[in-house]
């Protein structure tokens, strides 16, 4: 009698473990099917673009289509396994789309004889877009072989976490810049004026080159200078970073957006004053007269100097020696008034700031992202 009691004890403690097994496994299954339909959302493109010649797949309507559903569904994984950025489901094809003909622009531009430098940053930041892109295609081409270990809490994936923060990050920046012409224009334009500073100061050459912390405070500066130099070229960028000290943007302006705030229209009308100075009081060549270009050129390396260097070394000795104190007074007091500025760039939104610095350095040392290589991983 104890024994038959034993015995239907026993079965009765099998069926509920049972169930338990096949709802856990029905669970994990569902979890894993994100990753199954990337992957046959992936193999879709495939068999699109085995069919069409490269140059004309992406003006065919049915991959136009497969491919949005491709990104709505990589949009949607990260959104659910991507823990270690914000996990955005708002990056749409576009973004590919828009980086893939920016640098067709490129292309373009480079064989009408356009500076290469000037195009530096907009090739950078396009190719991050596009090798994420890839980079998370292969990654789904090789996790489909070993779907068995995939863990179902898919963000203890490694390979796969780490694939959703590279394309999440980089097509991040692509929609704010590479999709925003005026804020693309102005990451290559001060990308641009960077380089020209590094060839004034091989130490700042030194400095990028070896990520010194001098040189994020050096960077604001520049991009100060930049600005009140030739404010329309990063009107854009400044306006994002600093909104409050510009003109509504609901108004509508054919030009670049002008500095509504008082201090701001302040700090620039003495720039121009202590570079109309410095331009003045230039010596003449030992050879003859200087053009206007060259005493703007001289009165600019003046200034960039000083930026960079601090008050180390002679940087006045183009001035002429009766007209050197107030001279040096004026650069002093626009360089006190600067250090001030370039702190509220960089304080008042930190996370833009330290995304724009990042797309500089980035540009600047001309290296590739590391998120979109290593060996795979699941």
């Amino acid at each position: 009698m104890e024994a038959a009691i034993c015995t239907l004890s026993c079965q009765a403690q099998k069926v509920p473990s049972g169930l338990y097994i096949m709802e856990l496994i029905e669970i994990e299954e569902k979890a894993r099917r994100l990753v199954v339909q990337a992957i046959e959302r992936e193999k879709k493109l495939q068999s699109i673009e085995a069919r069409s010649l490269q140059a004309d797949v992406f003006q065919r309507p049915d991959y136009q289509e497969e491919l949005r559903r491709f990104v709505a569904c990589i949009a949607h994984l990260n959104s659910v396994a991507n823990v270690r950025r914000k996990g955005r489901d708002d990056l749409s094809m576009d973004v590919l789309l828009d980086a893939m003909q920016t640098l067709s622009k490129c292309d373009a531009a480079e064989k009408g004889g356009q500076n290469s430098e000037k195009l530096a940053a907009a090739r950078s930041l396009t190719k991050d877009v596009l090798d994420s892109f890839t980079a998370m295609r292969e990654y789904l081409r090789e996790v489909g072989r070993c779907l068995e270990r995939v863990d179902p809490h898919l963000c203890n994936n490694a390979g796969l976490v780490a694939r959703l923060v590279d394309w999440e990050e980089s097509w991040e920046v692509g929609t704010r810049y590479v999709q925003q012409e005026k804020m693309l224009t102005a990451v290559c334009d001060l990308v641009a004026e960077i380089r020209a500073a590094q060839r004034l100061t091989p130490v700042l050459a030194q400095m990028c080159e070896e990520c010194d912390v001098e040189m994020f405070m050096v960077l604001p500066r520049l991009a100060w200078l930049r600005y009140l130099d030739k404010p329309c070229q990063l009107s854009g960028l400044f306006k994002s970073l600093l909104p409050h000290r510009f003109a509504d943007s609901n108004v509508v302006q054919k030009e670049a957006p002008e500095p509504s705030d008082p201090e701001l229209i302040s700090l620039m009308q003495k720039f121009g004053r202590t570079k109309q100075l410095l331009m003045e009081t230039m010596k003449p060549s030992q050879g003859g007269t200087l053009t206007t270009g060259c005493f703007e050129d001289a009165a600019w390396e003046v200034l960039v100097k000083r930026v960079v260097n601090g008050v180390n070394g002679d940087i006045y000795t183009n001035v002429c020696p009766s007209l050197r104190e107030p001279v040096e007074k004026a650069v002093e007091e626009l360089m006190r008034d600067l250090e001030a500025w370039s702190m509220e760039l960089a304080r008042h939104c930190p996370e833009d700031w330290n995304q724009c610095c990042g797309i500089l350095v980035q540009c600047l040392s001309g290296s590739e992202k590391e998120g979109s290589k290593g060996p795979f991983r699941v």
